[in-house]
């Protein structure tokens, strides 16, 4: 379907011998996925592909975002923290740019919601939408092949297969001997709102969520104990003060409930799918063996729900094309088991991701489970150590460092804090400590070692590390961002985001109720 708009890369063949050890790169970032969404990280999803991804490679279930689409972009692509990278990433040089200085063609194909344009920003070929989400079946005005819009929609058009195809396509074009190595972005918007996808999908979870997100967090945390994601006797989250428990919902709740996660697991299955063909693509191509795939996603689930009185209105469902609805608190509290909080916010369960790194020709212990901690910022230096075959100087101006030892099983360690600020949400972590804040509340303080959910604020036992650590944060943001102070921005006053946090602060979710007159439409068997 959409193969026909892809475009040649015959002019951009290498000088470089067939001798060139440059690994082929991909970065596949998914959009809002949850921690424990993929069966490799206790969810019941049926994610096949990236399962299997995870034994051939190393899961890191340290790894951290920025907690929200721009700022985690801007860091990935430039290296940076967002502040100095700017929202958006206007400022430095990206990935993409310093990987073609080295021999790499790139592309990107999905979601850009940064700065500029793709094709103006280092990448040779670009399919997607420049801004932050669209409809999955109707596209939108904003669609582009490189600089030219992008208007075919058909009847079968989704985004998830559309941008499948293309990095197929793209992969494919790297075939022949001599070709430059490339780097691919596969920017997904799943499982992102719109909630949208086919019925016969949908029908597939419809029924597998009426036991309530309670059950399904514990199912799901069962099984990562079992996997050994969750080590030992650890302290669990107690329940949000701001979620009702399943039991109390009615029946018609219940039903509209189940039905939105059913969605957005088709959603998430679908994208399984398409990355399961990028993999035939590289092994029929010969590419597999050398090339790095990095797969996580931009944030944690979305826990808001703006749109459904509106949409229940017009007699619009989740999964309905022209439909609007987000996840909401109740299965966002799933997804992100065994953590705290969501989307937005920067406890672990809005910035922490489960990542998956694949690379037959350079993991010495294949289907391996990494608890260093990484951050989006280490992705530029570890691309360029491999593409430079040297380590990356520390005097770039980069934020992060390589974390290509860990794929060797060579030692490693963490030799800075990380930060992380949107709105009126922030943190610092150490190797011991978590500093962090939730809708402008106050800093709370974890000891990580021994409760690295964050179950326990030590805040007010330990006043003095909260000073030092309040201290460290306030000078980063003071030379990251340029500001002489730190002023921030409530979610109070946005009409996209609320207060979330799950202690009394946050904004009781109410769920909707199926309408009667529309329960026939995605009907329990």
């Amino acid at each position: 379907m959409c193969a026909g708009v892809f475009v040649s890369f015959t002019n951009c063949v290498s000088q470089n011998n067939s001798e060139n050890t440059q690994p082929n790169i991909i970065v596949i970032m998914a959009d809002d996925l949850g921690y424990s969404d993929l069966g490799c990280y206790g969810g019941e999803i049926h994610t096949p592909t990236l399962d299997k991804m995870a034994e051939e490679g190393i899961r890191f279930p340290n790894t951290y975002n920025a907690g929200m689409c721009v700022i985690s972009r801007s860091a990935l692509i430039t290296g940076t923290w967002w502040p100095r990278a700017g929202y958006g990433a206007q400022n430095g040089e990206n990935i993409a740019e310093k990987l073609k200085k080295v021999g790499y063609r790139t592309g990107l194909v999905g979601k850009w919601h940064l700065d500029g344009k793709p094709n103006n920003k280092g990448f040779d070929y670009f399919f997607g939408f420049l801004g932050g989400f669209s409809s999955y079946t109707r596209g939108g005005k904003d669609y582009r092949v490189n600089d030219k819009k992008f208007e075919d929609f058909g009847d079968d058009y989704y985004s998830t297969d559309a941008f499948s195809e293309h990095a197929v396509q793209f992969v494919k074009s790297s075939k022949e001997p001599n070709q430059q190595p490339f780097f691919l972005y596969l920017s997904y918007q799943s499982p992102h709102n719109p909630l949208q996808a086919s019925k016969e999908d949908i029908i597939k979870y419809r029924g597998s969520y009426i036991k309530g997100w309670q059950s399904i967090r514990e199912l799901r945390i069962k099984k990562q104990k079992q996997i050994g994601i969750i080590k030992g006797n650890v302290p669990l989250p107690e329940y949000p003060m701001n979620l009702p428990k399943w039991d109390s919902l009615t029946a018609a709740q219940k039903d509209l409930e189940d039905l939105r996660m059913s969605v957005y697991a088709a959603m998430v299955e679908r994208m399984d799918v398409g990355i399961g063909k990028l993999m035939d693509a590289l092994k029929a191509t010969g590419q597999d063996d050398n090339t790095l795939i990095v797969f996580l996603s931009d944030n944690g689930t979305d826990s808001f729900s703006v749109m459904d009185s509106v949409l229940l209105k017009r007699g619009l469902l989740p999964g309905d094309e022209g439909s609007n609805y987000q996840l909401g608190t109740g299965w966002a509290y799933a997804s992100v088991s065994p953590l705290r909080l969501y989307k937005i916010s920067q406890h672990a369960g809005g910035v922490k991701t489960g990542a998956i790194v694949r690379w037959p020709n350079g993991i010495a212990k294949p289907n391996s489970i990494k608890t260093e901690q990484l951050n989006l910022v280490d992705f530029m230096p570890s691309f360029m150590e491999l593409a430079q075959n040297r380590p990356v100087s520390r005097n770039q101006n980069l934020a992060g460092q390589s974390f290509i030892p860990l794929l060797k099983e060579q030692a490693w360690q963490r030799h800075a804090p990380m930060f992380f600020q949107f709105m009126d949400n922030r943190a610092v972590r150490t190797d011991k400590w978590t500093l962090v804040e939730v809708d402008g509340n106050g800093w709370e303080l974890y000891n990580i070692e021994k409760d690295p959910f964050e179950t326990n604020n030590i805040a007010e036992k330990h006043k003095n590390k909260v000073a030092e650590l309040e201290a460290l944060w306030l000078n980063w943001w003071k030379i990251e961002s340029g500001e002489d102070a730190y002023q921030p921005e409530s979610t109070s006053t946005s009409p996209h985001y609320k207060a979330q946090g799950d202690r009394g602060s946050g904004e009781q979710y109410i769920p909707s109720a199926m309408p009667e007159r529309l329960k026939g439409k995605y009907a329990i068997d």
